[in-house]
């Protein structure tokens, strides 16, 4: 009797903790769904310790560390499940995403090679990959890959301005300025393509252009530091401004913390 009485008991103990789970992952989800990413964090850790193969949860933990920036953390979250063949797919594309903010470029570029291989028309890879060529400077592997992506998506602004920063690095000036106009004209708020914008025109020794595109970025991004830095440097080359003009600019650079500014001023400006 004593017995049964136990296993009545034991059974009613493991539904109740069941219950108790379900109801902390629940609210882990809604922290997640609500962007309370510290709170989503902190509640998945909960059901994680209790149970460790709960994939789902593993997976929503490393999206909140992610959107927390905790690129690291997050990182071995998503390898974890890739190891124990859990979610691949998403969990390689997290975990590139990881990698990519950390600057490893190679690893993206290995990862995702592995990933198009059984997914070839998967353009998340296709957009991390070539993301990752630009960076590497292999500028005609990325423009492939990103007119692919921009083929399927014409609204994809961060495609076409990375496409765009490839021409640019393979001297393909006036390719490059026709994608920065276009995500400009996309998104006319982003600062981004104004600045890459500006650094073609200065390439090519056009620095009045130069100067006046640097100034709609910084409109744009009142401390956008690496702007001030180089319309200081398009200030220099240019004879309407000179180094009264450049040396402001380099101080203003140098308030928000840009070393290039800092090097600028003791050889320009002292």
């Amino acid at each position: 009797m004593r017995t049964k009485s136990l296993v009545i008991y034991l059974t009613l103990l493991l539904t109740t903790l069941s219950c108790d789970m379900s109801a902390t992952r629940e609210e882990a989800d809604e922290y997640l769904q609500q962007g309370m990413y510290e709170a989503a964090v902190a509640t998945y850790d909960r059901v994680i310790r209790l149970e460790p193969e709960d994939a789902f949860s593993i997976f929503n933990r490393a999206t909140a560390k992610e959107k927390l920036g905790l690129y690291d953390e997050a990182y071995d979250d998503y390898t974890l499940l890739v190891n124990r063949q859990k979610n691949t797919r998403l969990s390689m594309l997290g975990r590139s995403r990881c990698l990519f903010e950390m600057e490893k470029y190679e690893y993206v570029v290995f990862d995702m090679n592995t990933l198009l291989k059984g997914d070839p028309n998967n353009m998340e890879a296709l957009e991390l990959r070539g993301r990752s060529y630009v960076k590497l400077g292999k500028n005609r592997s990325a423009i492939a890959d990103l007119t692919r992506v921009i083929d399927e998506d014409p609204q994809n602004v961060q495609a076409i301005i990375s496409r765009g920063a490839a021409y640019a690095r393979g001297s393909a000036g006036s390719a490059a300025i026709v994608d920065f106009d276009r995500a400009i004209r996309l998104d006319p708020t982003l600062p981004i393509p104004y600045f890459n914008k500006a650094m073609v025109f200065f390439v090519y020794e056009n620095y009045e252009a130069a100067i006046e595109t640097f100034n709609k970025a910084i409109e744009l991004n009142p401390k956008y530091a690496e702007a001030y830095t180089r319309r200081g440097m398009a200030k220099y080359q240019s004879k309407k401004y000179g180094l009264t003009g450049a040396c402001e600019d380099f101080k203003m650079g140098d308030e928000l913390k840009d070393p290039l500014a800092t090097e600028y001023i003791n050889e320009y400006c002292k």
